[in-house]
């Protein structure tokens, strides 16, 4: 089962996790420009963790191709993340970052009790025009064993104006209630946190609009 953290918990969390992904910057500088988005679920202090689980809470980030967004392979760009994110966290109390389908992932793990304190995920996307014209994030997928693409993010479509509405119209709570059901009841290991949250906002949306 779930819970919500207090934020007196993972604000130092997210300081560092930013100064990181300046580092990061600092490091591509040259080649590739981005900023950083703060997504799904964290973006709007609905950050969740695991009753007694040794699995602690995690973050997720965009981090948004400006320069060098078309001028790298789909490989090339994830590659070069990955490069810089281990020389930024040198010195740092993360583990080195690993690779998944989705996401470049950075841990602070407590060796001496066998948990994760923290984690998070970081989603390099590009943004493009789709041929409604509306605004689509691209994110980069590592399609094992050695293919990547690039993958238009699935329900990603106006999620913030559908968040917006449904807080005006004094449905929060049960954005917040939907969001921790979904993740009690996500069987499904690949999913992050913030496809839990599109999800979300998208059901309480579809049920009231």
């Amino acid at each position: 089962m779930f819970e919500y953290v207090s934020k007196t918990k993972y604000s130092s969390v997210r300081s560092e996790l930013e100064d990181i992904i300046k580092n990061v910057q600092d490091e591509l500088r040259g080649e590739i420009t981005f900023r950083f988005d703060l997504i799904g679920s964290g973006s709007k202090k609905l950050i969740t963790q695991e009753i007694g689980s040794s699995k602690g809470f995690d973050f997720d980030y965009n981090l948004v191709l400006q320069q060098g967004a078309f001028d790298f392979t789909a490989k090339e760009i994830r590659d070069k993340f990955m490069d810089a994110f281990k020389k930024a966290l040198k010195g740092t109390k993360y583990n080195n970052p690993s690779s998944s389908k989705s996401a470049i992932t950075i841990k602070v793990v407590d060796q001496e009790n066998s948990l994760i304190k923290h984690s998070c995920d970081f989603g390099i996307v590009r943004e493009i025009l789709d041929d409604n014209d509306d605004l689509r994030n691209e994110i980069n997928i590592f399609d094992k064993p050695s293919n990547h693409i690039w993958n238009i993010r699935a329900k990603s479509n106006n999620y913030a104006d559908k968040a917006k509405e449904i807080k005006e119209d004094g449905l929060w709570q049960d954005l917040r209630d939907e969001y921790l059901d979904l993740k009690n009841n996500n069987n499904d290991e690949e999913k992050k946190s913030y496809q839990l949250y599109l999800e979300a906002i998208n059901n309480i949306y579809n049920q009231n609009y």
